[in-house]
This record gives C-alpha cells, sequence and structure tokens, in this order.
C-alpha cells in the first residue's frame, strides 16, 4: 500500500483543518471509553503534539482510521487495566428546551434511552463497531481503527443489527420510536 502524502500535517493551517475536523469524534470516542472529559482531553492532547512532532517521520495511508487508532491506544494505554466499555454521556439526553413540547421531549429520552439499552446489550466489539458507525466512519476504516478485517467488520455490523431487529421484534417495540431513538443518537454523535 503506497503512503498517502499528507501535506496538510506540514503546515501550522492544515495541522489547524486537522485538529477541527476530528477533535469532536475523536473526543467522543475516547470519552466513551475513558468515561472521564478531563482524561480524554489529554489523551487527545498527547495524541495531536505527538502527530505534530513525528510529522516528517509518520508514514500515514489514511488519517481518519490512523487517528481513530492512535486514540484508541491511548486510551487504553491511559485506562491501563482499568478498561471500560463506552456508553452514552448523561448530559447526551439534555435535548434542548425548545426543540420539542414536554411530551415530545418525554419521548424522544425514551426513545434514545431504548436503543442505548439494546446498544448496550450488543457483545462490546459489537457495540463498539456500532459506535464507531454512528460517528460516521465506514467499514474499511473501522477495520483499521479495530485492526481486524473489512469482511470481520461486515460481519459484526450485520449480526449486530440483526440482534438488534431480533430484540426489537421480541420487546415488542415500536419501529417508529427506534427509528426516532436511532437517528436522536446518531445527531447526537455528529454534534458532541
Amino acid at each position: 500500500m503506497e503512503t498517502v502524502n499528507m501535506p496538510l500535517l506540514h503546515t501550522l493551517d492544515g495541522f489547524e483543518c486537522i485538529f477541527k475536523d476530528n477533535y469532536s469524534p475523536l473526543f467522543r470516542y475516547v470519552n466513551s471509553i475513558v468515561n472521564d472529559e478531563d482524561m480524554a482531553k489529554d489523551i487527545l492532547s498527547d495524541l495531536f503534539l505527538n502527530l505534530w512532532q513525528q510529522k516528517d517521520k509518520l508514514q500515514i495511508n489514511e488519517l481518519k482510521p490512523y487517528l481513530f487508532r492512535a486514540a484508541k491506544n491511548g486510551a487504553i494505554k491511559a485506562l491501563s487495566a482499568r478498561y471500560q466499555t463506552s456508553q452514552l454521556p448523561d448530559d447526551a439526553f439534555n435535548i434542548p428546551e425548545n426543540t420539542y413540547n414536554p411530551f415530545e421531549k418525554f419521548v424522544a429520552k425514551q426513545s434514545i434511552k431504548i436503543v442505548e439499552d439494546l446498544i448496550n446489550r450488543l457483545p462490546s466489539h459489537r457495540k463498539e463497531m456500532i459506535e464507531l458507525r454512528l460517528l460516521g466512519l465506514k467499514n474499511a476504516e473501522i477495520a483499521q481503527v479495530l485492526d481486524i478485517s473489512e469482511k470481520k467488520v461486515e460481519y459484526n455490523m450485520r449480526e449486530a443489527i440483526e440482534q438488534l431487529s431480533h430484540a426489537v421484534q421480541n420487546r415488542n417495540l415500536d419501529k417508529a420510536t427506534i427509528a426516532g431513538g436511532l437517528m436522536l443518537i446518531n445527531i447526537i454523535f455528529k454534534i458532541i
């Protein structure tokens, strides 16, 4: 595989663009692993500092998967023995007051909680893949982040969707509620 030339890494303006474009999704991802905003900020500070300092030595094929993998490795290193699975932050349910009337806000929160509960019941590796997908990564990028084959990602994503569908059917949940919850979670992942 040929290394992509990363001219953006070599200028301060380019590096700032990389930082701005990637910081929010990386923060969400790292924070979902460490469950500590300050630790997540420290991990990302180290990651971007290292990226800048090593810019001339690094051989990066694809930037986005590289950043997610480095962020994951930094999070795991920071946690060492106390690695935790991810979940949505408590404040993710703070839907702005003017967005919905009280009943709609209640229904939206319930939809998110139902979908989060369904996702949390998945095996941890499938849950992580779903979260990476919600953060906007494609199968190939997820494979690179998790250091597995793209086929394994495709298989596990299919299985995760099948498990979620099965759970929806067995719990007699309203499909519109589930769709609304997934849409809101997707929006939350993109905003945070």
